[in-house]
């Protein structure tokens, strides 16, 4: 097999030679090899015949040789020439492959490059989407925070002045409490109205404010202020028991029947609701709210309950005559006239104490004179009347003729008009004050 495979290449090498051989022959030679017929001719014969004989035959061995060797060449030179027109063949479908292969390569060069041009503008048609897209989204952002940052700012202020305002409006709370102590219900009034123009959400200004159209007798404006407080804040007890003072006090003017149960009843419920969550709950005139519920009790004749109620009183506020007072009264109710004595005593001692350390303390001389008067120290009455008298708020009624009910019903507890007809005297006094200071 080696052999065989080897073979054309030998040839086609020894062709080569041949060539190489018989182009290094001279020129005549190759041309009696071109004519052999004419070759005869083309030799000259010596003058010595056997010479010429011998060259003669030896040219002729040659000659043939060179015949034979030419005819080789001659075959392997065509071979040679047919590889090597094959091999043109060849190269010529190389460039015809390469020369396709190169337009097939330049075609996909110019797709590709194409396809580059596209993909770049496309990205660049992108990339300038997003630049526009982020631009308008900082765009926002930036307008969102000025907005931000201008709320903020009117916020802030709104804030700063609303501090501002609250601050003035407590400001205020000293004057108007003074005020009211001075019994000037009215410049109390304007002077927590005030303070509400420059905090209207302040449930304490509400509450002061109540309070002070409470003692006033304007009831409804004290309830549409309470419970605009109770509406601020559920938790404000103040507010509840005061509200419920007024129920109780709006009962008072109401005729006998469903109404005045049902007003009472509601009284009963916001004061007993204040009470639990603050046993010792006291009002603006520092008394224990237990006292007002053991009004409640006493005017629907529930005797017992209103003795606990003003004994819960008496606890929370142990140096004040008011609880002690109401206490007696419901004593002698039970014909416990002893007690009922005895704790008039009480209460004398510790409303002269109350009217010394503040001359102004109307309710303290009220008590003071109820206790002479039911102990029958008449000079001791009459200076705490004239106190009473002079001290007496001159804006509402309500303090004096409360005064008047008091006397009355002392009066049923010590036998009626026969057995203290000094009551009578006293009661009758303070009605012609009253006159006299509606008449002007």
């Amino acid at each position: 097999m080696r052999q065989c495979r080897s073979a054309p290449f030998a040839r086609l090498i020894l062709s080569l030679v041949v060539v190489v051989l018989f182009a290094a022959l001279p020129a005549g030679l190759i041309a009696a090899q071109g004519d052999p017929p004419a070759q005869p001719t083309a030799v000259t014969a010596p003058p010595v015949e056997t010479v010429e004989s011998i060259e003669l035959e030896e040219l002729r061995a040659l000659a043939a040789v060179v015949r034979s060797n030419a005819e080789d060449a001659a075959r392997y030179a065509s071979d040679a020439s047919n590889f090597l027109s094959l091999f043109e063949a060849f190269s010529v479908v190389i460039a015809i492959a390469a020369a396709s292969l190169g337009v097939v390569g330049v075609t996909r060069l110019f797709a590709a490059q194409s396809a580059l041009t596209d993909a770049r503008k496309r990205l660049l048609e992108e990339l300038a989407g997003l630049r526009a897209d982020f631009e308008r989204q900082i765009e926002e952002r930036e307008r969102d925070l000025r907005a931000l940052e201008d709320q903020l700012t009117k916020t802030l202020e709104l804030q700063r002045r609303s501090a501002a305002q609250s601050t003035l409006a407590l400001s205020l709370l000293p004057l108007g409490e003074r005020q009211y102590k001075a019994q000037d219900y009215s410049g109390a009034a304007e002077t927590y109205k005030r303070a509400l123009k420059l905090d209207e959400n302040n449930p304490l200004i509400h509450y002061r404010l109540g309070y002070v159209y409470v003692q006033n007798g304007q009831l409804e404006e004290a309830e549409r202020h309470l419970i605009r407080a109770l509406d601020i804040d559920p938790a404000f007890e103040l507010a509840r028991a005061a509200l419920g003072y007024v129920y109780r006090r709006i009962s008072d003017k109401q005729p006998e029947g469903l109404d005045h149960d049902l007003m009472m009843n509601r009284g009963e419920q916001f004061l007993l609701e204040a009470l639990k969550a603050q046993p010792r709950l006291v009002d603006e005139d520092g008394e224990s709210w237990w006292g007002s519920l053991g009004g409640l009790y006493r005017r629907r004749g529930q005797v017992e309950q209103a003795i606990h109620a003003y004994e819960q009183a008496a606890k929370v506020t142990p140096h004040s005559s008011y609880p002690f007072s109401n206490l007696a009264l419901l004593y002698m109710g039970k014909h416990d006239r002893a007690e009922m004595l005895r704790t008039y005593k009480r209460v004398e001692r510790l409303a002269r104490g109350e009217t010394q350390a503040e001359v102004d303390n109307y309710w303290a001389y009220a008590d003071l004179l109820t206790s002479s008067l039911a102990m029958g120290k008449l000079e001791q009455a009459e200076e705490a009347l004239t106190s009473v008298l002079d001290i007496a708020p001159t804006e509402s009624d309500y303090t004096l003729t409360l005064l008047i009910d008091t006397l009355e019903r002392l009066r049923v507890a010590l036998g009626g008009s026969d057995s203290a007809p000094h009551i009578d005297h006293y009661i009758g006094r303070i009605r012609e004050h009253l006159n006299r200071r509606a008449k002007g």
